[in-house]
């Protein structure tokens, strides 16, 4: 993901800051010359360089971790695989082994096969607690990335909730009301 550079940043400060400029000239012909907009005005710049802070320095620490971890859950899939190919080529060894002592004695035969399947049991076991471990490992992984996905949505719907209840609110509400809400806004602040 690109980090947006600072002249969109830039911009989009002046589109956001032009909003409350014009609604503040446009609430002052006949009032008095102070307007409510002023702190929501400081508060949206104040909100345009938390965002560009939040891009600038918080985002890309965040990014190298995921990158790192992902870079140990597939170095771990890639020794797991390689330790399930040790395992099989031991025991196709074995095997062959098992197939030359044939010919000597029984007692030997045996101990060779308790051996090699003690060894090939201990080697699958193995196999079988890194391929958990790994597993493990990937599924916190997706867990995490799931949450992450969840929370972006999340936030994606309430900014499209707060921009349809803006558009309905200046689209609904005629000037009596807004002057009403700014008279009860002022006489809550006065208090």
């Amino acid at each position: 993901m690109r980090r947006p550079s600072v002249g969109i940043i830039t911009q989009a400060a002046l589109a956001t800051a032009a909003v409350p400029l014009a609604l503040a000239e446009e609430g002052t012909h006949g009032h008095e010359a102070g307007s409510p907009l002023g702190p929501l005005f400081f508060s949206t710049i104040n909100l345009l360089i938390f965002l560009w802070v939040l891009a600038r320095y918080v985002l890309p620490p965040i990014r190298a971790w995921v990158r790192n971890r992902r870079t140990h859950i597939v170095q771990a899939l890639e020794t797991a695989a390689a330790a399930k190919a040790e395992a099989l080529k031991l025991r196709t060894e074995w095997e062959e082994r098992l197939a030359q002592f044939n010919q000597s004695l029984e007692a030997m035969r045996t101990q060779a096969r308790r051996d090699a399947e003690h060894e090939r049991d201990q080697i699958l076991a193995a196999a079988r607690k890194a391929a958990d471990a790994i597993r493990k490992a990937a599924e916190l992984a997706a867990v995490y990335e799931m949450r992450r996905t969840q929370e972006l949505l999340r936030a994606d719907l309430v900014r499209q909730a707060v921009r349809s209840a803006e558009d309905a609110a200046r689209t609904q509400l005629t000037e009596d009301d807004q002057q009403r809400f700014v008279t009860e806004f002022l006489k809550q602040v006065w208090q």
